[in-house]
């Protein structure tokens, strides 16, 4: 029933970035009441700033945008939202919490006038259209992106242990789930983990088969993939193939960077991680910003270092 071939460089739909209104009855921002002409926008990466100088030029709109790092994004929005200070008018939402800030009212009923969007759903793939509607089928928030993912690796750890950092070579290595683990049990004898954790692998399943696993009967469904998936999940977790790093973890984030403790069978050790299944997004707005931290951190306590040894 296992060991099925995946293609591990062309997962689709692995994450899906949504915008919606803020609910004036969830508490917007000054600007939906008229008293600020700023329209003030919340994301998480840069990605809306060419999309709001269009719609500046078009509407004769100040827009203000805060960009907020994804690790703190949640615990910085969800308080503004539930007390309404500081709330703003439009703000983004990321398919780990989709569904739970769809259903608690944060967004506007983009279904009622004068949105009316459900007149533009053959605009989209159903599924993703389908994603920002509540329990009530009230679309909520609006896709502006289903991106592709992949598997980045660590070029250095690949050079180490595979003998080669080039890309055709490694997906052609980890183009099947063999494949794959044939890879992690070379990282593993050198001391490095192939996944920060288990979760990591279910976009492979998810992409190849995106139907929910629980129906509208609120029946759980097993499918093929969905049980494949589980069954690599536990062997990843038994041949100790992963870090132990839950996805927006901080280790999760440490992990991409830098060397990280992970605790099997009472013992501390230290290890690194050799790849991340991102979406083309990850790349920019979580790799690429976690490096700069940790390259920050470094050059700061270097500083540090370097005035105790003067003084």
């Amino acid at each position: 029933m296992r060991k099925k071939l995946v293609s591990l460089l062309s997962i689709g739909a692995l994450s899906v970035g949504v915008l919606g209104a803020c609910s004036n009855d969830e508490g917007s921002s000054e600007s939906s009441n008229g008293k600020d002409d700023v329209l003030k926008v919340w994301s998480f990466t840069d990605e809306l700033k060419e999309p709001i100088k269009t719609y500046e030029e078009k509407n004769g709109v100040k827009v203000e945008l805060t960009i907020v790092p994804i690790a703190d994004y949640p615990t910085k929005l969800k308080p503004a939202l539930e007390s309404g200070v500081g709330a703003p008018d439009v703000f983004t939402g990321e398919i780990a919490f989709l569904k739970q800030w769809v259903d608690a009212g944060y967004w506007e009923n983009l279904s009622d006038e004068p949105y009316n969007v459900n007149e533009i759903s053959d605009d989209y793939i159903p599924y993703v259209f389908d994603l920002g509607k509540d329990k009530d089928g009230n679309v909520r928030a609006l896709s502006w992106q289903t991106t592709p993912g992949g598997v980045y690796y660590k070029r250095s750890l690949a050079k180490e242990v595979l003998g080669t950092d080039d890309p055709t070579e490694i997906g052609n290595m980890m183009s099947s789930m063999d494949g794959v683990f044939e890879v992690a049990e070379k990282m593993k004898q050198k001391g490095y983990k192939m996944f920060p954790d288990e979760g990591a692998i279910r976009w492979f399943s998810q992409g190849a088969n995106p139907e929910a696993w629980v129906n509208d009967k609120n029946e759980l469904v097993l499918t093929e993939d969905k049980i494949n998936y589980m069954d690599y999940a536990k062997e990843l977790r038994e041949k100790q193939y992963t870090a132990l790093a839950p996805e927006w973890s901080p280790s999760w984030f440490e992990g991409m960077s830098k060397p990280i403790k992970v605790k099997e069978g009472g013992k501390e050790t230290e290890t690194q991680v050799f790849s991340y299944v991102l979406p083309t997004w990850g790349l920019h707005s979580v790799l690429k910003d976690s490096a700069k931290w940790y390259a920050g951190v470094i050059a700061d306590q270097k500083a540090k270092h370097a005035d105790s040894v003067e003084a």
